[in-house]
């Protein structure tokens, strides 16, 4: 740049310079974006094979001896190591733009996998030490909106353990008070006893 601060090819210069920056970050822009999209479509993966619905509705109620399922343990493993490589692989507010970006991916993941299962009791404190778990994960994010959602997660699991009676108070609680009431009830609905316990009434 000295050697032509003078040149009328100077402005030609810093025009071309200029494209070539914002062409590079395009591309590294879609390679981290594949990037993130695969490391979402393993973590699928892993959910799709080691979680089974009995997970959340046991035979037994009795005789559930696990904090929290296979399914949790393993992602939670391969979450912790994505966010070490891309701490290592990135500096300064790249870090903490893509690890936003997992964090709110990772959080749609569980609340849509979360939202494919019908829950007994059990199976719901169950749920509610998985999320526990995500969001321990979610913490080594150390981004405060992704672990806000993660909080929101697991105050909407206990939806699917309090007694009926105290639905409404719970709903009304300060962590789902600003919630769609739709929101609400789609988790209400996974509860096994939706129908017999007749919930749709706090609801119409």
């Amino acid at each position: 740049m000295p050697l032509i601060s003078s040149s009328p090819k100077l402005s030609e210069c810093l025009q071309k310079k200029k494209e070539i920056i914002e062409h590079m970050e395009m591309k590294l822009d879609t390679g981290i974006d594949r990037t993130l999209n695969c490391m979402i479509g393993q973590m699928k993966h892993i959910l799709a094979a080691e979680q089974k619905k009995t997970d959340f509705k046991p035979e037994d109620e009795n005789n559930v001896l696990i904090q929290y399922t296979n399914a949790c343990v393993k992602v939670c493993v391969y979450v912790r190591k994505q966010v070490e490589k891309i701490k290592n692989s990135m500096d300064g507010k790249n870090v903490d733009t893509v690890l936003m970006e997992l964090g709110v991916r990772f959080h749609r993941l569980i609340y849509e996998h979360l939202q494919q299962y019908s829950y007994s009791c059990m199976g719901g404190m169950l749920a509610i030490c998985d999320v526990a778990e995500y969001r321990k994960c979610a913490k080594d994010f150390k981004i405060p909106m992704v672990l806000h959602l993660f909080d929101t997660l697991h105050a909407l699991c206990n939806l699917l353990v309090v007694a009926p009676d105290n639905l409404k108070q719970v709903c009304s609680g300060e962590q789902l008070a600003s919630l769609d009431k739709n929101i609400l009830h789609s988790f209400v609905q996974l509860r096994a006893d939706y129908r017999s316990a007749r919930l749709a009434r706090h609801f119409s």
